[in-house]
């Protein structure tokens, strides 16, 4: 008889926190199971806290990387949707994963036993796709309820705006901050006297005024405040009693919550709460900024836009173009790049470098004319049409089915020794069998396509004409550099290295 190392893995959401689905009642069902059927319990996992519709979760990702290793052999839940509530994912699990790693999985409520020959019956899916309904359904109740609060006049964040609290007597209603009330009103006065948002910075920091970020012990908070930090207090419309509805959109299923770009589904309600500012100095302050955009003029395009990544973390550098002390004119001498992800998330990006705009310049030209100038008009051709070949999106993405039909093949080759050592009927194979028949198909079709189509994608005249260009001394632009160019990226020691597209 087999010898079976049996891991339980015990999941619960931070929502729900009711008793029929507590850990400690998990803990006892699965546990009780394995010492009823006399197998031996050698690891648990416990994720408290965690959706069943997130794919990655600390202690399941343990749990996956035992599952390959062989330490664990067999799985017991409660229910599936410990597991997971996504039913695509539950066939991933039951048909794909648990069987190609030999391990046998146990839902005890369900009475839900793959057996030794790890065999799945058709209930399974259907559980799986009742689960994914269940906390679809939850999501939308959720959204029409906040939806029914705010129509009242409730507050239904879990979090207020600096200068804002929660009333500690309803927590749907949200009371102004008087520790950082008056700083609020400062910022606001400062900036319709004439003050700039950077100069406002400087001067809370001079005060050792404590940042929003801090003061509200944010994760990955920043210790000064920044020109960002006022401009965001400043174009905040809740400051003066409005809420904006629509600003971020919320996946209750992915447990993520994104910015709306699109500013014109955003609605505005008007005197939801005690406005810290009036009315009159919100607007007064737009009109300042309005105004001040107006007067900026023609933004100044920089050599090098779009093209600056940071080496470390791949994000792209952010660029900071200097004015004079009266506004009136760019200093260019002291422009430069840094990663902004290294000054506010520090533990994702160490790389503080900070490179001066005219110093990049003068090496990216320089790199340019060296590459250039390699490149004869008339007998690099072939050879630029070659490497094109050998690096272009088009053949990567030859690579990829290619690589994708040489996996599918291997499993083609696990699948027949399955079923050669009767771990799966003759039906389960030939259904199986089809399926991977049938990506391999398609790989082949899309490789078909690409091969077909990548040979005629490079404009050989325009690349003839950029290195003519170049050769009649034609001045050297963003859009030229982006024909040849796919990327920079800056490194913490000053290193450059210039990705080429030809």
């Amino acid at each position: 008889m087999k010898e079976y190392r049996a891991g339980i893995y015990l999941r619960l959401s931070r929502e729900h926190i009711e008793d029929n689905n507590s850990i400690e009642l998990q803990r006892e069902i699965t546990t009780n199971y394995a010492i009823e059927n006399g197998y031996k319990i050698v690891k648990e996992y416990v994720d408290n806290g965690y959706s069943g519709i997130l794919d990655s979760r600390p202690a399941l990702d343990r749990m996956m990387v035992d599952i390959s290793r062989g330490i664990i052999n067999m799985l017991i839940v409660k229910d599936i949707s410990r597991l997971t509530r996504n039913k695509n994912k539950t066939g991933w699990y039951t048909e794909i994963f648990f069987p190609d790693n030999d391990v046998r999985f146990i839902s005890v409520t369900e009475l839900i036993d793959s057996g030794d020959r790890y065999e799945i019956d058709d209930t399974i899916m259907l559980r799986g796709i009742a689960n994914q309904y269940y906390i679809t359904d939850i999501s939308k109740k959720i959204r029409a309820n906040k939806r029914a609060m705010r129509d009242s006049g409730q507050y239904v964040e879990a979090h207020t705006p600096y200068g804002y609290l929660l009333d500690s007597n309803d927590k749907h209603k949200v009371v102004i901050d008087k520790k950082v009330e008056q700083i609020i009103k400062q910022i606001y006065e400062m900036y319709i006297d004439g003050t700039t948002s950077g100069k406002i910075a400087e001067f809370l920091n001079s005060k050792k005024v404590i940042n929003p970020s801090r003061y509200l012990k944010m994760k990955n908070a920043t210790k000064k405040w920044s020109p960002e930090t006022i401009n965001d207090i400043l174009n905040n419309p809740f400051y003066c009693g409005n809420t904006i509805e629509n600003k971020y959109i919320t996946d209750y299923l992915k447990k993520t919550c994104k910015k709306n770009k699109n500013k014109d589904t955003w609605i505005i309600k008007e005197n939801t709460h005690d406005g810290i500012i009036s009315v009159e100095q919100f607007n007064k302050v737009q009109e300042i900024k309005s105004s001040k955009k107006k007067q900026s003029g023609t933004k100044y395009e920089f050599l090098l836009k779009d093209l600056v990544y940071c080496g470390h973390c791949k994000r792209k550098y952010q660029y900071k173009l200097f004015k004079s002390a009266d506004r009136k004119r760019y200093l260019y001498d002291s422009s430069s790049f840094k990663c902004s992800k290294a000054y506010k998330e520090i533990d994702k990006c160490k790389n503080k470098t900070s490179i001066n705009e005219k110093h990049i310049n003068q090496i990216v030209i320089e790199e340019v004319k060296k590459r250039l100038e390699l490149l004869e008009i008339d007998e690099s051709t072939n050879k630029i049409i070659d490497y094109y070949k050998e690096n272009s999106e088009e053949m990567n993405k030859l690579k990829y089915y290619k690589n994708e039909i040489d996996k599918l093949e291997r499993k083609k080759s696990i699948l027949y020794k399955k079923k050669c050592d009767n771990m799966i009927s003759i039906d389960e194979f030939k259904i199986e069998y089809s399926k991977i028949k049938a990506n391999i198909l398609e790989c082949q079709n899309e490789i078909e396509i690409l091969s077909a189509t990548s040979t005629n994608k490079l404009d050989e005249k325009k690349l003839r004409k950029i290195i003519q260009d170049f050769k009649d001394g034609k001045e050297i632009t963003n859009e030229f550099l982006k024909e040849i160019i796919n990327r920079i990226e800056v490194y913490s020691n000053l290193k450059i290295e210039i990705e080429f597209s030809l």
